[in-house]
């Protein structure tokens, strides 16, 4: 190998290392927001459970196809809005305000479409 093609392979390693740290650091403050979110919905779990609402068959089918595409599509959707947020900390030179708002937009929402949802008494929420 040439000492240019050397020059080569060593930058496009950097780079791809650099890309894939982004990705990991977004993954996991992904995962941390995650949690957060679970944390509170478990209360409403809690609190929905008192109040058990009957849904029909075609409800619940309907429920679980939607859920096969809608939750892989938002995770990757919100996987990629933390890894945008984690570049655009770095070129901005850390501005909250730019962060927080690709932040909440990408990784806030709905993550799993429930029956309610499906029949139009709640409202989907893929950004933010």
């Amino acid at each position: 190998m040439t000492n240019s093609e050397l020059k080569f392979y060593h930058s496009f390693l950097r780079s791809l290392l650099a890309i894939v740290a982004l990705f990991m650091i977004g993954c996991g403050a992904l995962a941390a927001g995650a949690a957060g979110g679970a944390a509170a919905g478990s209360v409403e779990s809690a609190q929905a459970a008192e109040s058990p609402q009957e849904h029909s068959t075609g409800t619940y089918v309907a429920t679980v196809l939607s859920n096969v595409v809608y939750f892989p599509a938002k995770v990757i959707f919100a996987g990629a809005g933390a890894a945008t947020t984690g570049v655009a900390y770095l070129v901005t030179g850390g501005d909250r305000e730019v962060t927080n708002n690709i932040w909440n937009s990408s990784v806030g929402g709905t993550y799993v479409v429930t029956p309610d949802m499906i029949e139009g008494d709640e409202s989907v929420r893929f950004v933010g």
